[in-house]
């Protein structure tokens, strides 16, 4: 259905940055290859944003049912009614995931409910839901029920992408319990397993013969798996928009696709610059741990956050909230990165008054920001100021309750003389503390029911996590506020930034003086032990993640050490030094190449320390590129002809083979 929608050419993969090519075809030809729960929810993710695929997912079902159906039947030629076939479905469920089991549960004789339970590490889909009733309906098709009823009473998600209607009245949401009821008033219908064929059956061994006796063939009738899963799609086909309002609209459609696929390569090329605007962790800082969640509603955001160092006692975060969405939106999320970059004042609402009159100059009122601003210091204390924002919501980890920060102030880029109306406020950080920043679309969304998201239940779930870590904290609060509006569309950028100054702060820097100290003594397996412990505290803090790589690089752990030192570079901290080291360990591993591109980073960054071009002289000597070497060592040569490793480097260099053009 993707393909036939998107015109995509015949296995052509549409989805390259969640799955290779072979896998993508194997998907199409192999019905029986198997994929990770968390590759088909990428994929059905994927397909449904431009996709109503819920009908498509109803039918899926009831064909899957259909076709693995002959396979429940007895091996011999006796016969089995609704009941039966109703006691094996489990194994067919066992057949089909390895996520989820089924309990079957009579109430009467002709109604039964459907259990479904979920392994621990799984989470239940919005599209199982929609799959395990159409498998449901599949054994209605089959067995010819005329007078039933199917319908979900129990889940525990929280909403459903398609209307609650089509799966039953009065569902019970954020359940215990994943649970359907099938009740049926039809005379029994039987079903066995048939060496009968049929003119045209390809596949003799999926007929099937139904009789209205348990022994007798009266009435007796074969069932083509083929024909029953035709006549279902057949349904599935008249149940959609009229096909003569799908012609006439795909004339126009094929105009939009022009403009539509220009702006999608202008959208890519937005995301990919604003991605790289818009930091994807933030590192710790003097005992300070960051999480953020984030959710763009579009391919751009007009949510925005980031991080500023003041030199070494000062750290400025920032969390915007710009008008409107899109393109415009995500344009002065990068002027704001910019300007918060450059007006590092000591005050956030100086700092705020600079920003409002530069964005005043540069956007001349065609768009604004909201904003909440913080400058955490050295001592923990924090000051900060808003500008039309929400306010900040503290958690004390000494009497375990959230309280909403006092603050207000209007929005930047819209009135000249909002500068009066900025204000500084404070607050001390204790340890364990938390401190939460976030915009509007995290509380103001809202459920299939109307109902928003809330301040107060943003509280509750702050409170009842209170010994979680800000990792945690944060992402359970992201998946709560996902169940919360499933089935709903997204009407804002969802952005949730949240910091705590680490309960264990004290221990940390017993333990990282200890590995320093071990360190600076070179007794780097001692300083390995303790840079480990230190790291598992706060595991972002980027002094010891340095240490840590160099320490475990000086001990000969290259492996670990590379692991470590790319962790350290994500953070674009560009110091030279772990590149270099860096390199050093990819030279060790014979991971020549790598070493290579390290060695010549730390070069880029550091263009006075020669031990970088020694080092690539060395490499290009082992690996035989004497034309390499010598541009190496006349760069050497240019930065300091007195360097004492010159001479001993032409020596080698004249003793290599000439190379073969």
């Amino acid at each position: 259905m993707y393909e036939r929608e998107n015109n995509l050419s015949i296995h052509t993969n549409p989805f390259p940055e969640i799955l290779d090519d072979t896998t993508y075809n194997r998907i199409l030809k192999d019905p029986n290859y198997w994929i990770s729960q968390s590759l088909e929810d990428k994929i059905i993710q994927q397909i449904s944003l431009s996709l109503d695929i819920s009908g498509i997912l109803y039918h899926v079902g009831t064909e899957a049912l259909i076709t693995n159906a002959y396979d429940l039947l007895p091996l011999d030629d006796s016969r089995i009614d609704l009941v039966e076939m109703i006691h094996r479905l489990p194994i067919l469920i066992g057949r089909l995931t390895r996520a989820v089991y089924l309990n079957v549960k009579p109430i009467s004789d002709q109604h039964f409910k459907f259990v479904f339970v979920y392994l621990p590490e799984y989470q239940e889909k919005w599209y199982d839901a929609v799959f395990f009733q159409g498998m449901l309906n599949g054994l209605a098709l089959l067995f010819e029920l005329k007078e039933f009823q199917i319908r979900m009473t129990k889940t525990k998600l929280f909403g459903i992408h398609v209307s609650h209607k089509e799966l039953g009245e009065g569902i019970q949401f954020g359940s215990d319990a994943n649970e359907y009821e099938l009740e049926w008033s039809d005379d029994n219908l039987y079903l066995s397993r048939s060496h009968l064929t049929k003119e045209n059956v390809s596949s003799r061994h999926r007929v099937m013969v139904t009789s209205r006796s348990e022994t007798e063939l009266e009435e007796m009738s074969i069932v083509d798996v083929r024909d029953v899963v035709g006549k279902s799609r057949e349904l599935a086909i008249e149940n959609r928009d009229l096909e003569a309002a799908v012609e006439v609209l795909k004339s126009f459609k094929q105009e939009l696709e022009k403009k539509q696929h220009s702006m999608a390569k202008d959208l890519r090329l937005a995301k990919n610059i604003q991605k790289g605007l818009i930091p994807e962790i933030i590192p710790d800082w003097n005992g300070i741990q960051f999480w953020t969640g984030f959710s763009p509603m579009q391919e751009v955001s007009g949510d925005y956050y980031d991080y500023f160092p003041y030199q070494t006692d000062k750290l400025g975060v920032a969390v915007c909230d710009v008008s409107g969405h899109g393109v415009p939106a995500a344009f002065i999320t990068a002027l704001s990165k910019m300007l918060f970059s450059n007006f590092k004042k000591p005050k956030p609402s100086e700092t705020f008054k600079l920003i409002n009159r530069e964005l005043l100059d540069l956007v001349k009122q065609q768009g604004y920001t909201t904003c909440v601003y913080l400058l955490i210091h050295s001592d923990y204390k924090v000051s900060y100021s808003i500008a039309g924002h929400p306010r900040p919501i503290l958690f004390r980890h000494q009497t375990g309750k959230a309280e909403v920060c006092e603050g207000d102030g209007t929005f930047l880029g819209m009135f000249p003389d909002a500068g009066d109306t900025y204000r500084d406020f404070y607050l001390q950080l204790e340890p364990g503390d938390k401190l939460f920043l976030y915009t509007d679309g995290l509380t103001e969304a809202e459920n299939d029911h109307g109902h928003a998201f809330g301040e107060t239940k943003l509280i509750q779930l702050i409170e009842e996590n209170a010994n979680a870590s800000i990792q945690e904290t944060v992402e359970l609060i992201m998946n709560h506020h996902r169940e919360f509006t499933m089935g709903t569309d997204a009407m804002d950028d969802i952005t949730l930034l949240g910091l705590q100054l680490s309960p264990k702060l004290e221990e940390f820097n017993v333990i990282k003086s200890e590995g320093d100290k071990a360190y600076h003594s070179k007794d780097y397996p001692s300083a390995v032990v303790s840079y480990e412990k230190a790291h598992q505290i706060l595991p972002r803090e980027l002094n010891t993640q340095l240490n840590y790589g160099k320490a475990l690089a000086y001990s000969g752990d290259f492996e670990k050490a590379i692991s470590m030192l790319e962790s350290y570079n994500k953070f674009k901290t560009n110091h030279f030094k772990s590149h270099a080291i860096l390199g050093y360990c990819y030279y060790q591993m014979e991971q020549y190449e790598k070493a290579e591109l390290e060695w010549k980073k730390a070069y880029s960054i550091n263009d006075s320390n020669l031990s970088n071009l020694y080092n690539l002289a060395q490499l290009y000597r082992k690996l035989n590129q004497k034309q390499k070497m010598k541009d190496v060592i006349d760069k050497m040569k240019h930065i300091e002809f007195t360097y004492l490793h010159i001479l001993p480097l032409e020596k080698k260099w004249e003793s290599l083979p000439n190379e073969i053009n």
